[in-house]
């Protein structure tokens, strides 16, 4: 099964997994960090790296982060190198949003690709932004 990591700024993160078990109950292979005022990047850094390490089963972990560029995507990105000499599959995607995170944790299974994986969380990930007035109109 594909490892899934939700990493962002503060408590972001927490309140997906909140958010994640209330909806689903609790996921495995899934886990997430926060980024919070005062800590060490390279302490921070190594905690992704340990995190991702620990959820790869062999087929690949998705780190889902809020920010392009930002701290978390930063930290997450100058793990790459490490991991993939490691072994370890990895993509980094960037505006984790709960109907990204739900729908990607309810349709991993365990003959999915890492690649197919990403694919489906950035279509759920948008396809999950709407508006009242918009979809009104639609019927």
């Amino acid at each position: 099964m594909i490892g899934v990591l939700v990493v962002t700024h503060g408590k972001l993160a927490q309140g997906f997994r909140d958010s994640v078990n209330l909806i689903m109950g609790a996921q495995a292979q899934f886990d997430t960090i926060g980024l919070f005022e005062g800590n060490d990047f390279d302490d921070f850094k190594e905690s992704i790296y340990k995190k991702i390490s620990s959820l790869d089963s062999g087929e690949g972990v998705a780190v889902l982060v809020d920010l392009f560029g930002a701290s978390p995507y930063n930290a997450t990105a100058a793990n790459v190198s490490k991991l993939k000499e490691k072994g370890h599959e990895i993509r980094l995607i960037t505006g984790v949003n709960l109907p990204m995170l739900i729908e990607s944790l309810s349709q991993r299974t365990s003959n999915q690709t890492l690649s197919s994986f990403y694919q489906m969380a950035l279509t759920s990930g948008k396809d999950g932004i709407k508006e009242l007035m918009t979809e009104l109109e639609r019927r």
